[in-house]
């Protein structure tokens, strides 16, 4: 009776924890359930408190750098620090912050430069009108504004990645399309989780095989009317831009959010397209952006200054470097290339030299002996064991350093800091219809190829590269350019 007891105590304790387990998992799918249906929502009042955060800590670090007797905290904090809260709430949201699905980091980046500013020029006058502002909350206003450029997109950045962690970031969406492409879309969009959108499902157009999900209709769009309540955001993917109509009209009424994607395929041009709407006309509009004059002389100006006080504060750096390169081997310091720049006009590329004398020579000596060499130098038109580098060489090309003199190539305006790199004259050829593109702007130390694997990706690939750079280019495409050079030049990525 004992042992009867004790097993029926030790069942009974087994079934109670067996029954809490189920219903810790029932729990687990209906709390996912609300987060997944209301992913949306609770995305944008995270990333609203982040904001508000970020406001606090700026405003506070202001106050503190513009302590001066006079301004009343409290004044400030009761009624002026909640009116720059709701002002910037309602900016950001205007500006489609608020969830932020689907936006790239730049782009993010633009937006909130533009809404902090403009949210602090509204308060600004208010507070004139409202407040009679003074001298110190006027300074403490700007410093706001200069901090907050800086620490909201820090803070934001933080926060998703934290919430990428914990699996807690993203939309749930369908991919709807064939099968092949559908499967390259998850893995882009597993791969940049930062964009928000999280795939959970394949549907093929015509059927619902190979589904993730169970379904007892093979008709996608009996299929995807079950689940509307579900899913919300559908991606449609477009193979022939003639089945725009036809997508739209299917799957409209269906999803609260339809999204229709293409995969470039190496091409760029329908990738930067800007819907216009010319009344019952549809306008598509390409634009190369750093074609515009403004925005050359922009770029210039920023040259300009980051050459100046970049060659400044590394003429310590510069002048070690150049010491250790003329005790590793003989030979000069500086290497002079010719290379092809705006116009196609031909100039001198000054870089550290990194290679032994005669290394020409030694090239194509190592490309007769070696077929397989010979087949790397014809795809990327580099060589990751290339026999013409020296010791110091190598060092200085794992971390860039060779191209720091090239600063001088910015400053005398034959380069800008960001921009397609600089090509060989008998590179020409391989670069194709492309040039034309190329010739119209100034090549820079570095770029989007720069920072997408560089000497890991084919020639062609690169060529892709420079021309979505310029279709594309902003101000905040060159900061982010830069910011993402120091990580990839730290890492060594795709350098030899």
């Amino acid at each position: 009776m004992i042992m009867i007891s004790m097993n029926t105590k030790k069942i009974m304790k087994n079934k109670i924890a067996w029954q809490e387990s189920v219903s810790n998992i029932a729990f687990s799918k209906r709390y996912s359930m609300i987060l997944d249906t209301n992913a949306r929502l609770w995305m944008a009042t995270l990333l609203m408190l982040t904001d508000l955060f970020s406001l606090y800590v700026v405003t506070s670090i202001a106050l503190l750098i513009g302590r001066i007797p006079g301004l009343n905290e409290n004044l400030f904090y009761d009624q002026v620090f909640s009116l720059v809260a709701v002002i910037q709430v309602l900016v950001f949201y205007r500006n489609g912050l608020y969830p932020g699905v689907g936006i790239d980091y730049v782009t993010e980046l633009s937006r909130l430069a533009s809404s902090i500013s403009f949210a602090f020029v509204i308060v600004f006058l208010l507070t004139l009108v409202l407040y009679q502002a003074t001298v110190i909350l006027q300074v403490v206003l700007a410093l706001s504004w200069l901090l907050g450029i800086i620490i909201f997109p820090i803070a934001r950045y933080l926060m998703r990645r934290w919430l990428i962690h914990l699996n807690l970031w993203g939309e749930p969406v369908v991919i709807i399309g064939d099968l092949q492409t559908a499967q390259s879309l998850v893995a882009h969009f597993t791969i940049n989780l930062q964009l928000g959108l999280r795939p959970v499902t394949i549907l093929p157009n015509d059927q619902c095989a190979g589904c993730s999900l169970k379904c007892q209709n093979k008709d996608t769009v009996c299929y995807i009317k079950a689940q509307s309540g579900k899913y919300k955001t559908a991606l449609v993917v477009i193979n022939d831009l003639k089945d725009i109509d036809e997508l739209v009209e299917r799957f409209r009424s269906m999803f609260y959010s339809v999204i229709l994607v293409r995969n470039k395929d190496g091409r760029y041009g329908l990738n930067t397209l800007t819907a216009l709407d010319f009344s019952e006309v549809l306008g598509l509009q390409v634009k190369n952006n750093l074609f515009s004059p403004g925005a050359q002389l922009l770029k210039r100006t920023i040259d300009l200054l980051a050459s100046f006080f970049g060659l400044l504060f590394l003429s310590p750096l510069l002048g070690l470097i150049a010491l250790l390169i003329k005790l590793d081997s003989p030979g000069s310091v500086f290497y002079r290339q010719a290379r092809l720049g705006r116009n196609g006009q031909t100039f001198r590329l000054l870089k550290f030299r990194s290679m032994y004398q005669g290394a020409g020579q030694l090239l194509l000596d190592a490309l007769e002996a070696d077929p397989a060499l010979k087949e790397e130098w014809d795809a990327y038109q580099k060589l990751e064991n290339d026999p013409r580098i020296t010791r110091i060489g190598k060092f200085l090309r794992k971390f860039s350093l060779d191209e720091l003199p090239q600063l001088w190539n910015v400053a005398i305006s034959d380069m800008s800091l960001v921009g397609p790199r600089p090509i060989l004259p008998d590179q020409l050829d391989l670069y194709g219809k492309a040039f034309g593109v190329y010739a119209h702007v100034v090549p820079g130390m570095t770029g989007l190829w720069q920072v997408s694997g560089r000497n890991e990706t084919t020639f062609a690939r690169r060529v892709e590269l420079d021309t979505e750079y310029i279709q594309c280019w902003s101000v905040w495409l060159d900061i982010y350019l830069l910011f993402k050079t120091i990580k990839v030049v730290f890492w060594s990525t795709g350098a030899f």
